[in-house]
């Protein structure tokens, strides 16, 4: 027999909580305050998951999703803006409490500044119907298991309707290689890139001639064949140029086909903001920007800065970083080519008076975060994709700094996930550390671009 169960609230990362003659379970689906039927699919000693099978009492806060498939890319689309907002407060507010005994003063959410149509890049799976190829997602949580996908209102129209030409074009020419199809767009040139990942190389050079009246109907910067080898992935440009060019205030970016660029950079001009004003007071300070892909925040920064240092390991990002560099005359940015880990030693011998912190959703590495609370650089700033993670690296820097600020921003709305700034300050009486090396005196020996104008093209 399914509980009739009432959802008490939804805790990170979109867990829909309720409780049943005082055990926990976990569901899929339900807003605080409605009276949900639940179906359980695993009852564990202390908590049991389950499914919702039908919302008996409904919130007011419930709203009617625009995505056929939502639950997929977006789960809160049933939730009004406003509500999803005060959620993700409250699970900060949870977690931090929890995991570090803190009670914030203030802490301050910053909405997306559009809400549809916010993301500049879809990733969609293509498989067969009736030997004709759809676009998918994954069901959440599952690998095997896909939802179709029509129509998808987090990208703009004009990216839909390029997902569209493609599949028809896809499927006119029975091009059975395609896998997976990727489009990624640029705001502020109004170009597009498409992506299209193929399990092999069949056909490959006559489908790029044909694909060439693609650029009539679309602002298309180029488009892209991404060719599975093995576990090698090999890259093909189909037509046109294998990359997008996006400017945020100023700050020009060149893109790949392959690189990590936030989805919502609408919202970036907000944390720009917030950055700035935080290291005001560190004017011509050193800034090390580690996990800095490609260079988001570190060339923004780098006007008010002394020396940037950009720490990046991937090799394909490389590129692009340095023509960043060249293309914003970031002549104070110097690219370090490998990992924080490896890079933060010789790092904190330098002048530092900033350390950026944006690592992916694992965190950062235990040995970093003793490294920099033994150190003296004056302020961390800590961007964080995971809050929990964020909580568990802030025990070890709380020991020698102090939290001034932490901001949510909403990068992406009608999900589940949140981004975070976490402001800290050397806790005073603490000596902060300001040794700056002499040239040649402290055996650090980046691979570095330290000439902008003599870096190549990409």
């Amino acid at each position: 027999m399914s509980p009739i169960l009432k959802i008490s609230k939804i805790v990170y990362p979109g867990r829909h909580l309720a409780l049943d003659q005082g055990k926990v379970v976990f569901t899929d689906r339900g807003l605080p305050g409605e009276t949900v039927e639940v179906e359980i699919v695993r009852d564990r000693k202390t908590f049991a998951e389950g499914r919702t099978k039908s919302v008996l009492e409904k919130s007011a806060s419930r709203v009617e999703p625009r995505c056929g498939h939502f639950l997929a890319c977006s789960p809160y689309q049933d939730i009004d803006y406003e509500t999803q907002l005060a959620v993700k407060k409250a699970q900060v507010e949870e977690i931090v409490n929890r995991e570090l005994k803190l009670k914030l003063e203030t802490l301050t959410v910053t909405p997306s500044p559009e809400i549809w149509g916010y993301r500049n890049r879809i990733r969609l799976r293509i498989l067969r119907e009736d030997g004709q190829a759809r676009a998918f997602y994954h069901e959440p949580g599952e690998e095997t298991a896909f939802l179709p996908v029509d129509r998808c209102y987090l990208v703009s129209d004009r990216t839909n309707d390029l997902v569209t030409e493609l599949l028809g074009f896809i499927n006119r020419e029975e091009w059975e290689a395609v896998s997976g199809l990727e489009v990624r767009e640029s705001r502020s040139r109004g170009r597009l890139l498409a992506v299209i990942h193929l399990e092999s190389a069949s056909r490959i050079e006559e489908m790029a001639g044909k694909m060439a009246g693609l650029h009539d109907r679309f602002p298309l910067s180029g488009i892209v064949g991404l060719v599975r080898e093995g576990r090698r992935i090999r890259e093909e440009t189909l037509g046109g140029v294998a990359r997008l060019e996006e400017e945020i205030r100023g700050t020009r970016y060149r893109i790949g086909a392959r690189s990590f660029f936030q989805v919502n950079v609408g919202i970036l001009d907000k944390v720009f903001d917030d950055l700035k004003e935080t290291i005001r007071d560190f004017s011509g300070a050193g800034i090390a920007d580690l996990y800095c892909g490609l260079g988001t925040f570190g060339l923004f920064l780098a006007g008010d800065a002394g020396e940037v240092f950009g720490v990046e390991p991937d090799p394909a990002n490389i590129p692009f970083l340095k023509k960043n560099m060249s293309l914003n005359r970031a002549g104070n940015f110097t690219v370090c080519e490998g990992t924080s880990e490896e890079w933060l030693p010789s790092l904190l011998e330098r002048d530092i008076g900033v350390v950026i912190l944006d690592p992916p959703r694992k965190g950062v590495d235990p040995g970093m975060l003793r490294e920099l609370a033994a150190s003296g650089v004056p302020i961390v700033l800590y961007l964080s994709c995971n809050p929990t993670t964020l909580a568990r690296d802030l025990k070890t820097l709380l020991t020698a700094y102090e939290l001034r600020d932490l901001k949510i921003y909403d990068f992406f709305p009608h999900t589940p996930h949140i981004e975070t700034l976490a402001v800290l300050r050397r806790r005073p009486g603490q000596r902060s550390r300001q040794t700056r090396t002499p040239a040649g005196g402290s055996g650090f020996e980046p691979k570095m671009t330290a000439e902008p104008g003599r870096t190549g093209t990409t």
